[in-house]
Formats: structure tokens, C-alpha cells, sequence
């Protein structure tokens, strides 16, 4: 999703199986700052992983709303 958002900044990486991976970013679009979750597909003919539009990009200011939902499961 590099040709989408402004800035991009891998922050970590989730097998999900052999041709996915989830992929957590700090991105940034028009001055605005979001934590993107996103499923990433793997394409063999380019040898690289691809964005799916399985995701969500949470607003940063939501960033400590949401640690403190992942937090509370058990």
C-alpha cells in the first residue's frame, strides 16, 4: 500500500499460514496518523507480499483505546 499512504512503518509481522501474514503499520495519510492491521497476501509470480482489503486502520489517537481492548483478552 505503498503508492496509498504518505509514510509507511513496518512495526511487526504475523504468520497467519503459509500464503498470509498479518502486518501491523504506523502510516501516516494527509497529516493524519492511523495504525493499519492488514492482511497481506503472498504473490509467487512477483515474490512478494501483497495488501488485501482485509484490514483496518485504527486512527492513532485510538492507539491506547485499543492496547487497552487487546489487554483485557484472555
Amino acid at each position: 500500500m505503498a503508492d496509498f499512504w504518505d509514510k509507511e512503518e513496518l512495526i511487526g509481522k504475523i504468520a497467519k499460514n503459509s500464503r498470509e501474514e498479518i502486518q501491523i503499520k504506523k502510516v501516516e495519510k494527509k497529516g493524519k496518523v492511523f495504525i493499519d492491521i492488514r492482511v497481506f497476501w503472498f504473490d509467487g509470480e512477483a515474490d512478494d507480499f501483497k495488501p488485501s482489503g482485509k484490514g483496518v486502520a485504527v486512527p492513532f489517537e485510538s492507539f491506547n483505546e485499543l492496547k487497552t481492548i487487546l489487554d483485557s483478552v484472555e
